[in-house]
């Protein structure tokens, strides 16, 4: 196993634990598009919004259906961006994510949040954006990721991800369940294996309590379905005091059994005080 595929796995585990604590996220920054396959080489303009493939997805059951928080990014000719997040929400529950078999850029409904991305950093700051509560899946958001490496856009074959089995490993211990109708891991959360640490840009920390026990399920295929319980209230409102004190920003240390990781992220006060208002 190479260095940058365990890096890789053990980020994602990390990204797929704080989305069971219910600390979901957009992407809110993310590396030039370039290419330089056949005569041109350098950076491109996509023409409309690139769905953003990941290795892994995530849907959020609530009482009156399931969400699903995916990304899309704009790039012009010079390399600035626009990236959109939009929600895929199911009332039925369902768990029916988002279908990019044909990459269909064309998706009908308002985007969750918006962040402009322009290709000088000195100009950016990864953690901007514009949110908007009105829309459907705004329940879904707290957190802001900063991508530094390109995780590829749907149709693009130099990006193919095929590490799904490896990625499973990280779970290859844990029980396993059905899920409608195909083997599911159960990934329990608690106290007893998980601790997590906020770090300021001071370097201040904080452990992150957990409040009583959370479960979900990964499948084979690396998809993630969690579950809105009443404990979340408590776990928003924790946070919210700790951004209200601290700031926005932090780096998120996190130890899952073996597993340990780290991960910089920008909380959103207003989503968390929205969302506080869900549960």
């Amino acid at each position: 196993m190479t260095t940058k595929t365990r890096k890789t796995r053990v980020l994602m585990v990390l990204v797929l634990l704080l989305s069971v604590l219910h600390l979901a996220c957009y992407i809110s920054n993310y590396p030039v598009i370039t290419d330089d396959r056949g005569d041109y080489s350098g950076v491109i303009r996509t023409g409309h919004k690139a769905y953003i493939k990941q290795e892994y997805r995530v849907a959020t059951v609530f009482a009156d259906g399931s969400d699903e928080t995916f990304s899309m990014v704009y790039q012009n000719a010079y390399g600035d961006q626009k990236i959109y997040t939009f929600n895929n929400f199911d009332p039925t529950a369902s768990v029916i994510f988002h279908d990019d078999t044909y990459c269909d850029w064309r998706y009908e409904g308002c985007a969750v949040a918006t962040a402009w991305n322009p290709h000088q950093d000195e100009l950016d700051d990864p953690f901007d954006m514009r949110y908007d509560f009105d829309c459907s899946g705004a329940r879904s958001i707290c957190m802001m990721v900063s991508y530094g490496s390109r995780l590829g856009e749907c149709g693009d074959r130099l990006f193919g991800f095929g590490q799904q089995q490896d990625v499973a490993a990280e779970f290859a211990d844990l029980a396993v369940t059905q899920w409608r109708g195909e083997s599911a891991y159960v990934l329990p959360v608690d106290t007893s294996n998980t601790t997590v640490v906020l770090t300021t840009p001071g370097g201040s920390t904080y452990t992150l309590p957990i409040y009583g026990h959370y479960d979900a399920v990964v499948t084979e295929q690396v998809d993630l379905i969690t579950f809105a319980r009443p404990n979340v209230k408590a776990q928003l409102q924790w946070l919210l005091n700790w951004v209200e004190k601290n700031g926005r920003r932090a780096t998120i240390n996190i130890e899952y059994g073996s597993v340990q990781a780290s991960v910089e992220v920008a909380f959103e006060p207003d989503a968390l005080r929205y969302n506080l208002t869900r549960f």
